[in-house]
């Protein structure tokens, strides 16, 4: 049986996942002692992780977004910003982005922003600078 870990905000919890199923583009999943709609309520807004080593393999380009935390934003060569988080929005992700001068900033999390991904120099190449201000 298998577990993961549900997270939100600083509250992190371990689940066994008892069965899963698909339905349509969806994973279903039943934990253990999760038996009623009102239990399964209170998982809500959590996110669920699993070990690397279970993860779904990744296709060409394609990054996992814990990996993108703590990477450097660089445009023309100078560090400008680094990642520190993620959110979803209603059309993209967004990275949660501290600039060099402290301030916080929301990065979309999409090619015409951003272009290469070094995961092992830990930087992200910035297309445009004015997205920062």
């Amino acid at each position: 049986m298998s577990t993961v870990e549900a997270r939100k905000g600083g509250v992190e919890k371990t689940l066994k996942v008892e069965t899963t199923r698909r339905s349509g583009d969806n994973l279903l999943l039943k934990f253990v002692g999760i038996d009623s709609p009102e239990a399964a309520k209170m998982l809500a807004d959590f996110e669920l992780w699993v070990p690397r080593d279970q993860a779904a393999p990744l296709e060409e380009g394609e990054v996992y977004l814990a990996d993108l935390i703590g990477c450097s934003l660089v445009f023309a060569g100078v560090v400008r910003g680094r990642v520190m988080g993620h959110l979803e929005g209603a059309s993209a992700i967004l990275l949660e982005v501290e600039k060099t001068n402290g301030e916080n900033c929301i990065v979309p999390f999409q090619e015409v922003y951003l272009g290469s991904i070094d995961l092992n120099g830990r930087t992200i190449e910035l297309k445009v600078d004015w997205i920062l201000e």
